[in-house]
Formats: structure tokens, sequence, C-alpha cells
């Protein structure tokens, strides 16, 4: 099996093969094809991935360390899309999944080249491939990790140089930082210093969505005193303008 820098690798040196997207669109088609099929009595609810225009339906299980998914769809270029991304990341293990940063679907221009519902759907897709990689690991903060307040009085100082480290991260499109925005939707700090962050932004098409949750991670690793760092994105719910700080709506004159 290819390591995953490899498969990575594989895919983009496959689009790169096809000068026009109407071809490569053929291409993702091919890999729909190529799904394993997908019982119809596991196809519920809870399966379904929100956000995506068409339904998308993804499961997994863990077997020798490993994540191994199984989806299907309605729609043939989602369909498409979801087999590419388990191509790569099914029979990994779950910390490789949690931790990369899925930059290789920006190498073949992927999300730029799809219409915004399917490019949401494409970002809904990813989170949840990160999320049930994180659940098998148990990477959320749990009940026992998360701060007491006697030790978050203690671990204040840590708690209040993330937040300034966030506040470094701006906007792609609205020259306000990240957390004045409204973006942060949640920021724990477990015993082990792990912080976990749970973020949005102010539209779910932002094309620069890859390259910010790679800041926000580096940024909040980078805080001496934080051991790990974990980014979730979420547009539940949707960012609006009742999420602005008080600084940010007299910087930006809405006051």
């Amino acid at each position: 099996m290819l390591t995953l820098e490899e498969a990575k690798k594989a895919v983009v040196e496959d689009f790169s093969m096809y000068d026009e997207w109407l071809d490569k669109y053929e291409y993702l088609i091919e890999l729909g094809k190529n799904l394993e099929p997908y019982p119809e009595e596991d196809k519920t609810d809870d399966k379904l991935i929100k956000g995506c225009q068409s339904r998308v339906w993804l499961d997994s299980k863990v077997e020798e360390g490993k994540v191994f998914f199984k989806a299907d769809s309605d729609a043939i270029i989602t369909k498409g899309i979801i087999s590419l991304l388990i191509s790569v990341y099914s029979g990994r293990t779950p910390e490789e999944i949690a931790d990369d940063d899925f930059g290789f679907i920006s190498e073949i221009g992927l999300k730029e080249n799809l219409s915004p519902t399917r490019a949401n759907g494409l970002v809904s897709m990813i989170e949840k491939i990160k999320e049930l990689a994180r659940e098998s690991i148990g990477s959320k903060a749990s009940t026992d990790d998360v701060l007491t307040a006697e030790d978050a009085k203690t671990l204040a100082p840590l708690y209040d140089n993330v937040v300034l480290a966030l506040k470094q991260v701006y906007d792609p499109e609205i020259p306000v930082n990240i957390y004045d925005l409204g973006l942060i939707y949640e920021l724990i700090i477990n015993k082990k210093h792990e912080a976990f962050i749970k973020m949005t932004f102010t539209a779910p098409t932002c094309p620069m969505a890859d390259e910010v949750l790679a800041e926000v991670k580096a940024s909040v690793a980078d805080v001496p005193g934080i051991t790990a760092c974990e980014v979730e994105l979420t547009f539940e719910p949707p960012w609006d303008q009742s999420m602005l700080s008080e600084e940010a709506r007299l910087e930006l004159g809405l006051d």
C-alpha cells in the first residue's frame, strides 16, 4: 500500500494528465463507479454528511488501528469526489488522517473548479472524514481532560496567550482578526495543554479556508506551553454580524 504522501502525489499526477476540466470530471465519474457497493439498509440519516447538496453517506470502522471508510452518493460527480477522498485516506491510521491538511485538493484545483454548492459539499466531506478519525482516537477533549475551575485559574495566562495567537490571524476578506470577528466558536485547553478549537468562516465558500485553518493551527501550536492543537471547521450555526466583538464593530464602523 502506498504511503499517504505517495497516494496524494499519485492523485496530483493523475489529474495533471488532463488539460481540460471536462476530462477531469469524467475521471471523477469513473472513480465513483469503482466505489464498493454501499448496502441500502445502511443508508440511514445518521450516515448522511450535512452540508452537501446531494446526499452523501459516509461510514467508518477501525481495524488493527486503521480507519476504513465506505461511502456512496446519489449524484455522479459527488460520488466521484467522495471516492477520491476515501481512496487516499481509507486504511490510514486515525492520527495520519486527523493531522493531514488535505492540501493536495488545492494542488489539483478541485474546489476552485466546482460549483459553490459542490465546493461546500467538498469541505463538509473533508470535515466529516477528519471528525471520524478524531473520534476513533478520542482526540476530542473528554470530561476528565477538561480543565477544572482551579486548573483554569492557574493556567489562565496560557488561555490568554492562545487568544492572542488567534488575534494574529486575519480573515482573508475582512481586515479584522478571526477572534474579534467571532469566528472562534469554541476554545478548550485540556490538562495535557492540548488546544481544541472549533471555528467557522464568514461564508462557506471562503477561497482561503485551507490556508487560514493551517495558519490557526500553526499559530496556536507555537504558543509556549501548548503541546498540540486540533482545529475543527463548522458552519453550524452560520456566522452573522451579531458575533462581532465590540472592537470589531468599531473597527468596521458599524457602531
